[in-house]
């Protein structure tokens, strides 16, 4: 009895010390910088890695990472950036690394360090829906444990955010509209297609529907979305737009509706069968496949970026990286500083710290990727040269592209699971078992919601 009430005294003590700790959401008032005051930054760049050549050693059998050294020499030449550019100089970096066991393990003890109230100043984060410390930022902006930078935007000396894509930047805003968190690139998946192919009206607003129609005008565009011929549509997440309300702890639809997306999509899949796709290329990261020569020889005819488009017409793009500064801050300056360091527009065009992380994504300001622009972010196979942007045919459409953005999440376990959800349902034999496989994702993805 007495070692139950101690454990019971001991879970009472942690919950309090969770609350005192967690932080108010209002705005603070900037403090003064000081460059000497410590800093410590938390970088996870390794979670999902670039597939680039100059981080694999593609001899191997394993094709084994060897990113980290980079990492190091990118992360170093950044802190001699910083200080030259009148930042903090008293700088830690700790880096999240490794994958399974040991990467768990950190997380872990960074989780712990949070709960307590301390934790490092600043994180830079890849998320990339697996294994993230923060698996719902946008739950975390809501439960204060990023700092309400609002104030701290007034100062800000290097981003420019009336040149970023807004609705990339504004994933950074919770539910009131308050600045938490700092998007610095995303992901957009969409097919390349000949316009000649398609049968769209220049004021057409497509939905979901238009691409399950065979007959219509996206014909069997939607079957650019299978790895292979006889594979089911893959990665369909985004055709469900903004997948949940993070505030109140729940999901954005139904499981009928689940059942009901998953059914449309299989029964797309059945009229399509198997033949041959649709002349076109889809593009997983469009960044990734600017220098592709297939994709300029496709553009230099009129082009179209076709998304995977929600039931209203909407299309969701992903937040790829992203910075926030921990609400126990013991040197909020110092961390906005470091963070509107790396945010700004020139250092984004050609850093080391850039080119490390970001070269199989798209920054948040647009015109980085236009017409004779040198990107850092994408390589091509061989020597490992800078990319050309975008032109002609192809920057108009993508440009239009990115105009129609409607919503921007975070990539989260939601999407994998939906993903999980789909293929088991293919999969399974008869009725009974596609129910079994709806009600499995739903529930799994109720219960992440609840434990996050």
């Amino acid at each position: 009895m007495l070692k139950k009430l101690a454990l019971l005294m001991l879970l009472l003590a942690l919950l309090g010390l969770a609350a005192c700790s967690k932080p108010k959401k209002e705005a603070p008032e900037p403090e003064e910088l000081d460059p000497q005051k410590p800093l410590t930054i938390c970088f996870d760049l390794d979670n999902s890695p670039p597939r680039d050549p100059r981080h694999y050693d593609f001899d191997s059998g394993d094709m084994k990472y060897i990113g980290g050294r980079l990492r190091n020499k990118a992360a170093n030449r950044f802190l001699k950036d910083l200080k030259a550019a009148g930042g903090p100089e008293n700088v830690q970096l700790e880096f999240i690394e490794g994958n399974g066991s040991d990467r768990d393990g950190q997380l872990t003890r960074l989780r712990a360090e949070l709960m307590a109230g301390e934790g490092p100043d600043l994180f830079v984060m890849r998320q990339s829906g697996r294994a993230d410390l923060f698996l719902f930022p946008e739950k975390k902006m809501e439960d204060g444990m990023f700092l309400n930078l609002d104030k701290y935007m007034e100062t800000a000396r290097f981003m420019e955010p009336e040149k970023m894509l807004a609705p990339v930047f504004d994933a950074g805003l919770s539910s009131d509209g308050s600045r938490f968190l700092l998007p610095m690139t995303y992901d957009l998946d969409a097919a390349l297609m000949p316009s000649s192919y398609l049968e769209l009206e220049p004021d057409a607003a497509p939905t979901l529907d238009d691409m399950l129609d065979l007959e219509g005008c996206f014909k069997d565009t939607l079957s650019l979305w299978k790895g292979a011929e006889d594979d089911p549509i893959l990665i369909p997440h985004p055709a469900l737009g903004v997948l949940a309300d993070y505030k109140k702890e729940s999901l954005n639809f139904t499981e009928e509706e689940l059942s009901q997306f998953y059914q449309k999509l299989l029964d797309y899949e059945d009229r399509a069968g198997p033949g041959e796709t649709a002349s076109g290329i889809l593009l997983y990261r469009l960044a990734a496949t600017i220098s592709d020569e297939k994709i300029r020889a496709l553009a230099r005819e009129p082009v179209t970026l076709v998304p995977l488009y929600d039931k209203d017409g909407g299309i969701t793009a992903r937040v790829g990286v992203f910075a926030g500064v921990n609400a126990n801050s013991k040197n909020p300056a110092g961390a906005f500083f470091a963070a509107d360091f790396l945010l700004g527009h020139d250092y984004m065009r050609d850093s080391d710290i850039h080119m490390y992380m970001w070269n199989d994504t798209l920054p948040i300001y647009g015109d980085l990727l236009g017409p004779g622009q040198e990107l850092p972010y994408t390589r091509t196979g061989g020597g490992g040269d800078l990319s050309l942007g975008m032109d002609g045919n192809y920057w108009e459409a993508f440009t239009g592209l990115a105009q129609r953005i409607t919503q921007v999440q975070f990539p989260t376990r939601l999407d994998g699971e939906i993903d999980k959800g789909y293929l088991d349902y293919c999969r399974a034999a008869d009725d009974q078992g596609r129910d079994k496989a709806v009600h499995e994702a739903y529930t799994t993805m109720r219960m992440l919601l609840g434990e996050a």
